[in-house]
């Protein structure tokens, strides 16, 4: 327990670093931008890359595949339901907020500080369903409703995917081992030497980009679009924990994989779509938070 609450207070120290650099101007707003390149190019490719020193491929990687594509889909369809008569930007916030989840920038980190280096796998597998919901779904389905005549094909799909370096460090790593391509010590050594930086970098990022501008107005939405993604994550969650007959790491990764905020694409997205720029930051701050207390709550009853 101690370990776990140790652990937990550093990233909350690392996030409330971002934050303050943000106050004292020591760095922008903005300067989120550089950091979270650093992240997708060079830090979450290694830190991925190096999960593979252990890898040994089972049942449970494609059920993490599965339950992050086919999980992601229902989460889209409930979005679209339930905003169901609103205007065209709300049914927007509720298609680009109810799926999709911050795997690398967030989910990455927990698992690495806390779950052995063999579940950072199974979080590639469910990041590999969840991608191409983030990544593109969901924002033809928004676009869809602003914008009728704007569309993502499959294959813009699959370019962007195929364009992202985690996704692409992941897939090469899984395409030299499936058939037993093995490489040597020295290179996972190299790239865990680089990865060991993401868990800082991704958390001081989440503190720098975090923002609270919201009307009384919007707080009512802005709830009930969380409202609905964390009942649902949470129920589907327990119902892995509990009822799945994976081995115990397995199980619990998936739930911090469920747990995980919506996807930071979604406020660019969400601008994109001609949403209120306030319930954007909101929804992005709120669902960070909410995710963080969830995910440090697991690993304390789990401790």
């Amino acid at each position: 327990m101690s370990t776990v609450l140790f652990k937990a207070l550093a990233f909350v120290l690392m996030i409330a670093l971002g934050y303050l650099a943000k106050t004292k101007q020591l760095l922008q707003q903005e300067d989120s931008q550089i950091l979270m390149k650093l992240i997708i190019n060079i830090t979450m490719p290694m830190a991925l890359i190096s999960g593979f020193r252990t890898f040994s491929f089972d049942a449970s990687l494609l059920f993490a595949l599965a339950i992050g594509f086919g999980f992601n889909l229902f989460l889209l369809a409930i979005g679209w339901l339930f905003s169901a008569h609103r205007a065209a930007d709300i049914r927007a916030l509720y298609v680009l907020n109810i799926p999709s989840y911050n795997i690398g920038n967030f989910a990455l980190p927990f698992v690495q500080g806390f779950l052995p280096s063999s579940a950072t796998l199974c979080l590639c597998m469910f990041d590999a369903g969840n991608n191409p919901i983030g990544t593109g779904i969901t924002y033809s389905a928004a676009a869809s409703l602003t914008a009728g005549d704007t569309r993502l094909s499959l294959r813009d799909i699959a370019r962007k995917l195929f364009h992202s370096p985690p996704f692409l460090a992941y897939f090469i790593m899984l395409v030299l081992y499936l058939p037993g391509i093995r490489l040597p010590d020295a290179f996972f050594d190299m790239c865990a030497l680089f990865g060991q930086g993401n868990t800082f970098l991704a958390m001081f990022t989440l503190g720098l980009i975090f923002e609270w501008h919201l009307t009384r107005s919007d707080i009512r939405e802005v709830l009930r679009i969380l409202g609905i993604r964390y009942i649902l994550c949470l129920l589907a969650a327990a119902a892995v924990y509990l009822l799945t007959p994976f081995d115990l790491i397995t199980r619990q990764t998936l739930c911090l994989c469920l747990v995980a905020p919506v996807t930071t694409l979604s406020v660019a997205y969400g601008l994109a779509c001609g949403c209120t720029h306030s319930m954007i930051a909101a929804l992005s701050s709120v669902s960070m938070a909410a995710s963080f207390v969830l995910s440090l709550g697991l690993l304390i009853v789990w401790a």
